[in-house]
């Protein structure tokens, strides 16, 4: 009888502890949320040398990619890589055109790559060049319970190199690439 009881309550205890551990996991795993946030990829080129260039694009949730030049009032991500959701918002309402628009089968194929391009090991910054300025090619994960965008750099070029080693990463910059490939083109016709 003791035995019976002393094995019920030793299940009854794993169960709870499963219940609350599963729980916790799922909260984690809930802190990013992709399919919610608005700011999804970004294209930056800037530089300081012989005059002041900034200029890029940022790709939102609809596919839409917001092109902008010499943006008063930018915000940057801080030395962790974060930025407040309002401030990154706050940058894309700084677009001036909608310069281009993705294919959302596409976008939601290159969704799936963000959180695997982020756990990628990235190269310490290499210095390459001098007065190329940077440019930078980057994904955004939303974390819903601080409410800051956490930048996963793909790939970064021009004075300093990053390079991102993970396969996902290397896949997201080839497409961001042809994108900007592709705003190229349309900006020439």
């Amino acid at each position: 009888m003791l035995t019976m009881g002393l094995f019920k309550i030793t299940t009854g205890i794993m169960a709870l502890s499963m219940l609350f551990s599963n729980c916790e996991e799922e909260s984690n795993s809930k802190q990013y949320d992709l399919s919610n946030q608005k700011i999804l990829f970004q294209y930056e080129y800037s530089n300081h040398a012989w005059g002041y260039q900034h200029h890029g694009w940022m790709i939102d949730s609809a596919g839409d990619v917001h092109c902008y030049n010499l943006p008063d009032n930018w915000h940057n991500c801080d030395s962790l890589g974060l930025i407040d959701e309002s401030l990154l918002e706050s940058n894309l309402l700084q677009a001036d055109s909608v310069c281009f628009t993705v294919d959302k089968i596409k976008l939601g194929s290159m969704l799936l790559l963000i959180e695997e391009a982020a756990k990628g090991e990235k190269l310490d910054p290499k210095q390459k060049m001098y007065d190329a300025g940077t440019e930078v090619y980057k994904a955004y994960i939303l974390n819903t319970v601080t409410n800051k965008y956490e930048s996963v750099i793909l790939k970064q070029t021009g004075d300093y190199q990053i390079e991102n080693k993970s396969q996902a990463a290397e896949e997201l910059y080839n497409w961001l690439y042809s994108i900007k490939n592709e705003i190229k083109k349309s900006k020439r016709k």
